[in-house]
């Protein structure tokens, strides 16, 4: 060693030029897809739609599938693919703009009662992992379920996630989760929603969503551009009517037809009331399915004291009477209430449309003594619904988020409404 030499010399520059290279490595922006959720196509067992965000540098997008089997993908070639569409979204909360780029694809004609492999992404920059979904059987006399939310709204991450989880341990084979309204509390707001899809993890990339807005998703009378960014639902509402779209739809499965509407337009707007009814009832005299279930955020009937909603039952419940709607699905009013009534009563029959209200997040309201309507009711408890469909009977089970049974009922398919078998 020569005189006046540091033997640590080449230590300490070896040592800050890895600390280079990793902070160069790491300050670059990620590209791999995020925030991936399966939405059903207007043909429920035939086709999906995807959608995920990827920051705006990403110029392009792909999704590569192919029907599931046990083997690893050692080669592209075995796979289709499909190019990606892109939209960007502007969103303005608090003072703060932010934009927000999302892609979009769907698979149709694909096999029901399939299970299929996808991934999104690109390999110029990151793809997502390999996740399975299932279609339904073909056949209107298989067994079909799915799980039913009122709304998580609220501690997304912290407290709503313990009922999305228990829920698909409750039931893995869903063909779909439905969210009535409010999935987050302040719809311009992107965190929380980042805080639904981790709330949500994997279960959303593997199980559809179908889902109506509340008003939580609403600086009234403009629907947040979160909810298109986020989700890519049936474009067979009224036509031409812009306000409605991603709110107003229906899909099709063998058995059963889903119906969507716009509660908080319902609730608001005399002019969007009167197109979605006569819209409604278009829906409701075309269809052949053996079931129908309408949901929407804003009840029917409400289990909290200080709630009402004559407008709406004045415009559309003489609708769901005429055409036998077997079952209502609805949030808002945090508390679960049940009740099953005709075309004649305020108080609960054994025939008819069933209503139902509940709530799946943490923020409670009381359910009001007088509410006549509810056959059964609870408040302060988060719960989640697993509705399964077999043939002429419609099994309904409510539980609690630890997973236990708080309430069910059995609906039987009659000539012109359905009974209720308790």
């Amino acid at each position: 060693m020569l005189p006046g030499t540091n033997s640590k010399c080449p230590e300490v520059f070896f040592t800050f030029l890895f600390i280079f290279i990793s902070a160069l490595l790491f300050s670059q922006t990620p590209t791999e897809p995020s925030r991936i959720i399966l939405n059903p196509l207007e043909s429920g067992h035939t086709g999906v739609s995807i959608t995920w965000r990827c920051p705006r540098e990403v110029k392009e997008n792909y999704i590569q599938w192919k029907i599931a089997d046990p083997h690893p993908i050692h080669s592209e070639t075995i796979l289709d693919q499909q190019n990606a569409s892109f939209q960007l979204d502007t969103v303005t909360y608090e003072g703060k703009t932010g934009i927000f780029k999302s892609f979009r694809a769907q698979l149709t004609n694909l096999a029901p009662g399939t299970k299929y492999i996808y991934r999104v992404g690109s390999n110029s920059n990151q793809w997502s992992e390999w996740i399975q979904f299932h279609l339904p059987e073909a056949s209107p006399d298989s067994i079909f379920s799915f799980i039913y939310f009122g709304d998580p709204q609220s501690d997304l991450h912290s407290q709503w996630s313990r009922t999305i989880r228990q829920a698909y341990s409750t039931a893995p084979e869903s063909a779909f989760l439905l969210y009535a309204g409010d999935l987050v509390n302040r719809g311009y707001n992107d965190r929380e929603w980042g805080d639904f899809y981790r709330a949500g993890d994997f279960i959303h990339r593997m199980i559809p969503s179908v889902m109506t807005p509340g008003n939580h998703e609403y600086e009234y009378p403009i629907l947040s551009p979160l909810w298109k960014t986020h989700f890519t639902l049936p474009q067979n509402g009224p036509e031409e009517i812009k306000e409605l779209y991603g709110a107003c739809y229906y899909i099709d499965y063998p058995a059963v037809r889903i119906i969507s509407l716009d509660g908080t337009r319902l609730e608001n707007d005399r002019k969007l009331r009167k197109i979605q009814a006569k819209w409604l009832e278009k829906v409701l005299s075309v269809t052949d399915k053996k079931w129908i279930i309408l949901t929407l955020h804003q009840p029917f009937y409400s289990t909290k004291a200080s709630r009402d909603n004559p407008q709406i039952r004045k415009a559309l419940k003489p609708l769901l009477d005429k055409y036998g709607v077997d079952l209502v699905l609805q949030g808002h009013d945090h508390a679960y209430g049940r009740g099953m009534l005709d075309e004649n009563s305020k108080h609960p029959v054994k025939a008819g449309t069933m209503y139902v209200v509940s709530v799946s997040g943490p923020k409670m309201y009381e359910v009001g003594d007088q509410k006549e309507w509810m056959t059964k009711s609870t408040e302060n408890t988060q719960l989640y619904q697993v509705i399964k469909i077999n043939g002429n009977k419609l099994f309904f089970e409510c539980y609690t988020t630890t997973g236990d049974l708080f309430d069910s009922f059995v609906l039987q398919k009659g000539t012109n409404a359905s009974i209720l078998i308790e």
